[in-house]
């Protein structure tokens, strides 16, 4: 047992989450909820547990962590302001982001607004993925609003906040066989949400890949094919798998599709080019920054854009670029550099 307790909340328990919990398990007694909000009764229990799980902990909590600003993160914030103990948001992303020509972020809805703004005003910190996350210009889709991020939401925030990207193992994401040749692989899923196939860029890989007849193009995380009737011959979709085996599916792959009209620190192009896939994504919030010099940055939505990049990255050194692209996570984006940031952070946040 650790002499200090930390409080996590979060909706989905997914592998960035489960990331973060490892690293405050190291110095904290961790205390987890899950916030579940999928349905209208859902919220009312939720935000019920919520409090009676705050009641019971915050006597002893050293410090309240959220993960991502939303519902799930006003009561943390209040509570952490009521009994003055440090609460610290992660942004990971929707929370930053105002996309109303696809219905996209927690800005496009009354009450995620408002609870994500109270949160954001209310909590002693923010971390988020990317410092784009807090303000960013924004050219690439010309039909969206230009400015981006919390600060464009929120101009009088007065909330500090401290940069802590993703952090990835090289160890385990790397090249374990031989790619084969002019293929281009992208991930999504959430296939529920109306506005997917743009938000994550696939509805230009549909427009563009009959260009190039002789490339092969797959979606991952479809499991119902129906969704995407009449797919160019060149194109596939794979079904959705567990996170340990995308590295034998990365491994196989050229190039990896970033295409996204909104991101925060995505981490399947991260965790491609660990697997030596060489990047290709759009110019939006972090991702030109995690290309760096490794890949390819399509610098405006359409085809005409895309199709310009691709026939650049099909003549391209593709050995140096495979082995930078690896270096660029595996040297700039690692598990320890979050680690040590993350816990200087809350150590710093509890000795306030």
């Amino acid at each position: 047992m650790h002499s200090k307790k930390a409080l996590i909340f979060y909706v989905v328990r997914s592998t960035f989450v489960k990331k973060d919990i490892e690293i405050l398990s190291a110095q904290f007694t961790v205390a987890e909820f899950d916030f579940f909000s999928s349905k209208k009764i859902g919220f009312i229990i939720s935000f019920i547990s919520q409090i009676i799980f705050l009641l019971k902990n915050i006597w002893t909590a050293d410090l309240l962590l959220v993960e991502f600003a939303s519902y799930q993160s006003f009561f943390p914030a209040v509570f952490g302001r009521l009994f003055g103990k440090p609460c610290l948001i992660v942004v990971g992303g929707t929370e930053a982001h105002y996309f109303p020509g696809i219905g996209y972020g927690n800005w496009q809805k009354r009450g995620l607004k408002n609870f994500s703004s109270a949160s954001l005003k209310l909590c002693s910190h923010i971390a988020p993925k990317h410092k784009s996350l807090m303000f960013s210009e924004y050219h690439y889709d010309e039909n969206e609003p230009q400015q981006q991020g919390i600060y464009a939401r929120i101009p009088s925030l007065k909330t500090p906040y401290t940069e802590i990207p993703n952090g990835y193992d090289a160890a385990k994401w790397k090249c374990i066989s031989t790619k084969k040749k002019n293929t281009f692989i992208t991930v999504a899923n959430g296939w529920e949400y109306g506005f997917q196939k743009s938000l994550k860029g696939v509805d230009l890989i549909l427009k563009v890949a009959p260009f190039f007849p002789d490339c092969e193009f797959a979606i991952l995380g479809v499991n119902d094919p129906a969704i995407f009737p009449g797919l160019p011959a060149n194109v596939k979709t794979i079904p959705a798998v567990k996170n340990d085996d995308l590295v034998g599916i990365f491994s196989a792959y050229q190039f990896y599709l970033q295409l996204s009209i909104a991101e925060g620190f995505p981490n399947s192009i991260c965790e491609a080019m660990l697997c030596e896939c060489i990047p290709i994504g759009s110019d939006v919030f972090s991702i030109p920054e995690i290309i760096g010099d490794s890949g390819f940055v399509v610098k405006k939505r359409n085809v005409d854009a895309l199709k310009e990049i691709i026939d650049q990255a099909l003549v391209c050194d593709n050995a140096t670029l495979m082995k930078k692209a690896r270096a660029r996570i595996a040297d700039n984006y690692t598990l320890a550099q979050r680690n040590d940031k993350l816990l200087q952070l809350c150590e710093k946040l509890i000795q306030n």
